[in-house]
């Protein structure tokens, strides 16, 4: 299929009919002036040491589609040109080393008509805003001056390539999608403090962990400007963190993944002196940190949770009468998750989380390393094509639209998947054990903006504000006072707040050794295939 839709857009660009301007085709990039086509100019030819946001766009594209194998430096490297020459040899374009709008704008189609953009997804991955939001993304889109097409509600190449250039602009991760997140960023560049900001604080979190109307609040308060970002999970931070580029400066790590972040440079001390509501914190939240944080140095607790059994009651009782949901082989005993594969069985896309699981499952219970982690790849390896592994920003959508019935995943998501499903989804800490965690707010130790950070992070640690942030995600915070500002059906949930018993249950998520990490990554490589 692939090789047709290839060879049919090459007969089409040799006929002329895909070699026209971004405009005829429907690919308006983002101008100054919204809606109105810009006069020709002469396109200035690419040269070697020239970094440009062009070519760095051409070389993710490039790589996404497998034809470049280094990170886009924004600069015309021979491997670049190479690339170029092969995507115009495969595509029936004229030879060329050379990053132009029209090689942009082939590009695109090609990943448009080859990659499934055309259904809405990437890669198969669901991460759309219904038609109401990707209306408003697309209003706001053109009010930042980037042309998304119609605004029709619908999402298509305009809308895709509009996105990547707002995504580009602020410097955050591109993929093109309007998520929430996406739609977050839109509003406030918009309506928020934009360009008359004193200055920028950036932040990396975990998707769907912050209530908006927060970062517009303190935006609005401090006049400075928030730039938002997401991560997948904590190695997918650790990447982030590493890679070059325009820096974070708050992160929210699993404290489990902190003492490793640390030991690579990754973290900077916090400054916990210049944090006047840092007495807000509960300190058994806080002694429960130190077990994976020692002194605390790093890291400074934001939101706690178990890691344990979510189901749809409804669809896993047609899938198997009578059974009892809250157990750990509901998902790891290959036999009883074949009885709900046909309503969709998974594990959330964390493997740091899961694979302590799986290697619980396999009768260890005590992590240990090595003996874990041959336990987990055995329980694993016996769910090959049964399991799915489901990404952590679908997971709340897929559970809420019984995309799939039961699942391994966090208990704040759960909770959010209650909300949208009207409370049929339940959550339990494993009667066979589950996990205990507790994310933190952290400084990168290259951030631009450390005093900013602290304002930030001081910000989050008020009463009100991180109520609010529960109230919206579902988590249980570590603030003392906070208590009274949150929402009595969340604090009173069992899955925010678990029984004694089930706290009892629950382990702390341990420490990974550098070897740990190696081995889970290797594990979860072959798991996810």
């Amino acid at each position: 299929m692939k090789n047709r839709t290839l060879a049919l857009f090459a007969a089409l660009t040799c006929a002329g009919l895909l070699a026209g301007t971004a405009q005829s085709q429907g690919f308006v990039f983002g101008t100054a002036q919204p809606g109105k086509p810009e006069a020709a100019k002469p396109e200035a030819a690419s040269t070697p040491g020239a970094r440009t946001a062009k070519i760095e766009t051409a070389q993710r594209l490039l790589n996404r589609m497998g034809l470049l194998r280094e990170a886009p430096s924004g600069t015309l490297t021979p491997a670049t040109q190479e690339a170029i020459r092969a995507f115009s040899a495969q595509n029936g374009l004229p030879a060329s080393n050379q990053v132009t709008d029209a090689l942009l704008n082939a590009i695109r189609r090609v990943i448009w008509t080859t990659q499934n953009w055309s259904s809405g997804n990437y890669k198969g991955r669901e991460k759309l805003v219904d038609a109401a939001g990707l209306r408003e993304a697309q209003i706001l889109l053109g009010k930042l001056g980037f042309n998304a097409g119609p605004l029709d509600g619908t999402f298509g190449p305009q809308t895709q390539v509009a996105t990547e250039a707002f995504q580009e602009s602020q410097q955050v991760t591109v993929d093109g999608l309007i998520t929430a997140t996406v739609l977050m960023n839109l509003r406030r560049a918009v309506n928020g403090v934009g360009a008359s900001a004193k200055s920028t604080v950036r932040v990396l979190n975990w998707p769907d962990y912050i209530e908006p109307s927060v970062l517009q609040d303190f935006e609005k308060e401090t006049g400075i400007r928030v730039v938002y970002d997401i991560f997948a999970g904590n190695d997918d931070l650790q990447a982030k963190l590493a890679a070059g580029g325009t820096p974070y400066d708050v992160a929210f790590p699993t404290a489990n993944a902190v003492p490793a972040m640390a030991a690579k440079g990754l973290l900077a001390k916090i400054d916990k002196a210049s944090l006047k509501n840092i007495g807000n914190l509960d300190p058994r939240v806080d002694a429960t940190l130190r077990a994976w944080d020692k002194d605390g140095a790093y890291s400074l607790p934001y939101m706690w949770y178990t890691v344990g059994i979510a189901w749809n009651p409804k669809l896993t009782a047609k899938a198997f009468p009578g059974h009892g949901m809250d157990s750990l082989t509901s998902v790891f005993d290959p036999e009883i998750a074949r009885r709900f594969q046909s309503c969709g069985v998974g594990v959330v896309d964390s493997a740091s989380d899961v694979v302590p699981l799986a290697a619980m499952a396999g009768g260890v219970a005590k992590w240990d390393g090595k003996n874990s982690t041959a336990a987990a790849a055995k329980v694993l390896d016996r769910l090959s094509g049964i399991v799915k592994v489901i990404p952590t920003d679908q997971f709340i959508d897929a559970l809420a639209g019984g995309k799939i019935c039961v699942a391994v995943g966090f208990s704040g998501d759960a909770v959010q998947a209650q909300s949208k499903a009207r409370g049929n989804v339940e959550y339990r800490v494993p009667a066979d054990g589950g996990l205990l965690a507790i994310d933190a707010m952290a400084v990168p130790s290259n951030a631009k903006n450390k005093r900013d950070a602290h304002l930030f992070i001081d910000y989050i640690l008020r009463p009100q504000v991180i109520a609010k942030i529960s109230n919206t995600v579902g988590y249980a915070n570590a603030n003392l006072k906070a208590g009274e500002f949150m929402s009595e059906a969340v604090k009173s949930n069992p899955a925010v707040v678990p029984t004694p018993a089930a706290l009892s249950r629950s382990s702390p998520i341990p420490i990974l050794s550098e070897q740990d990490q190696q081995d889970i990554a290797r594990i979860w490589a072959k798991f996810g295939k």
